[in-house]
């Protein structure tokens, strides 16, 4: 009991600094002060190392050994490995949900459009970057394969957080906001190598926003 108790409140512990993490409270060089955060969470501290320990393999944390924790900063080579992967699996993702959708993915994709759309008209860009992600997410969902949709929750969850960071560091343009139209049309037509051919554009174009705005044209 005391240990299964112990795993949920590791658990917990882990999502709760995990948002704070992606959403900049806790902005990239913050330090990690274990005792505080066992008595805000009302955990020990077996459960919040687990969770820090997590947050160190998810590549969010540096841990310090009898020194400190830190949130990690993103440098070239964590974005370039996130885009490789992205590019490795979302555009297979996207073939794959074109061939399997049914239905009411079709209904869902309509609404995720609008609500997409929507987003581009906020002045901040914290709506559009939540239904950016959950786009991703259920494109993957539609894929009907539970281990890509298990990794593509990861990879959105950091690509979330290196975004939040970008927009921080330079605020929001309108053109920044790159269109995911093509991607739906051919979902929704049912063109997977349309589909395809539209996801590793829509990610290309961001990989290389992402990389002129932390480190100038050509990374």
């Amino acid at each position: 009991m005391r240990a299964t108790r112990d795993a949920t409140l590791a658990q917990q512990a882990y999502l709760r600094l995990k948002e704070r993490i992606v959403s900049l409270a806790l902005p990239p060089g913050s330090t990690i002060h274990e005792a505080e955060l066992q008595q805000e969470f009302g955990v020990g501290r077996t459960p919040l190392r687990d969770a820090l320990q997590r947050l160190a393999h998810d590549g969010m944390l540096r841990i310090y050994p009898r020194r400190a924790i830190v949130v990690a900063k993103l440098g070239l080579s964590e974005i370039r490995e996130l885009f490789e992967v992205r590019l490795a699996l979302e555009p297979a993702a996207a073939a794959l949900a074109a061939e399997r959708m049914t239905k009411p993915d079709h209904e869902a994709l309509r609404a995720l459009r609008v609500e997409l759309r929507d987003s581009r008209t906020r002045p901040d860009a914290t709506q559009f970057l939540r239904a950016d992600q959950v786009f991703h997410r259920a494109v993957a969902d539609f894929a009907q394969n539970a281990l890509l949709a298990e990794y593509m929750d990861h990879i959105q969850t950091l690509n979330l957080w290196m975004w939040n960071t970008y927009f921080e560091t330079h605020g929001v343009r309108r053109h920044d906001l790159f269109a995911h139209e093509p991607i739906v049309e051919a979902l929704l037509n049912g063109d997977a190598a349309g589909a395809e051919a539209a996801m590793r554009e829509h990610i290309a174009r961001s990989n290389e926003q992402l990389l002129a705005g932390f480190f100038g044209a050509g990374g």
